[in-house]
């Protein structure tokens, strides 16, 4: 099942701060830990924007695994995760189309 998940730096959050939990997170090994219980991860982060903000789009089979980020990064940063599904625009338009109608 594929999931994104959304983490928003806390205004308050000095830069040093996210530097340390990023290298906390690496150092306690989480990072093997979360990539042997996913088959995918992409991380995305958008440009010129403060507070920070980043993007995961997860592939796994274990749900349970995606409490690695929150749990660990949540002192930081305001996070939500959400199943997701890949569609077409054609697709999508035409679920649109049936649902509303016209």
């Amino acid at each position: 099942m594929w999931f994104i998940s959304i983490f928003d730096a806390k205004e308050d959050t000095p830069r040093t701060a996210i530097i340390n939990e990023r290298a906390e997170w690496f150092k306690k090994g989480l990072d093997k830990i979360f990539q042997t219980r996913c088959k995918s991860i992409k991380r995305f982060e958008v440009l010129g924007i403060s507070p920070r903000k980043i993007f995961f789009v997860i592939e796994t089979d274990d749900p349970t695994s995606l409490n690695l980020l929150p749990n660990h990064f949540g002192d930081a940063w305001n996070s939500v995760t959400y199943p997701i599904i890949q569609r077409e625009m054609v697709e999508a338009l035409e679920e649109d189309h049936a649902v509303i109608g016209g």
